[in-house]
């Protein structure tokens, strides 16, 4: 299953505001889109599902550890460039802006060990994320000449799928 063209690319969250009246417009929040992966640089990688408006990713490593809670929000797009993500509980709504539309090439690769780990790369931008599901994982997003995979990507994987 991939998601719609619309999803592809990088993006880059422009706020949060919370059902509490906290917000934050400030953090330097980026989620890298594929066809079928995403990665976050708060700290989970994983397949996304989207079924008509409602968006949902699934995590399969992350750190820190995220709760039990499904992670899925209603999307609305504004144009090609710019979504407005509300939670499927009202708890929070974000604005993401994007920031490379691509084309946008995913793989999805695991180790002996049990490690999994997503290669996004863009136009401009490139995301590596590895980990042990339930343990540590690393994350790297970067753009321009600081895209090259990060030295502790390792070695020993296996690519087991792809997209884009």
């Amino acid at each position: 299953m991939t998601v719609p063209r619309e999803y592809i690319g990088l993006w880059r969250r422009e706020g949060i505001w919370r059902s509490d009246g906290s917000s934050d417009a400030t953090t330097l929040v980026l989620w890298f889109q594929s066809a079928r992966w995403h990665i976050d640089s708060r700290g989970f990688a994983g397949t996304t599902v989207v079924e008509g408006a409602r968006c949902e990713w699934r995590p399969e490593i992350a750190f820190p550890a995220l709760g039990p809670g499904i992670d899925a929000g209603t999307m609305r797009f504004d144009g090609a460039g710019k979504v407005e993500e509300t939670a499927i509980d009202g708890s929070y709504r974000e604005q993401w802006l994007r920031i490379d539309a691509g084309p946008v090439h995913a793989q999805r690769f695991e180790r002996d060990d049990g490690a999994l780990a997503w290669l996004i790369t863009g136009a401009e931008s490139m995301a590596w994320a590895h980990g042990h599901p339930g343990g540590m994982a690393q994350f790297s997003i970067a753009r321009g000449e600081a895209a090259t995979l990060p030295p502790e990507a390792g070695s020993g994987w296996r690519v087991t799928d792809s997209d884009g």
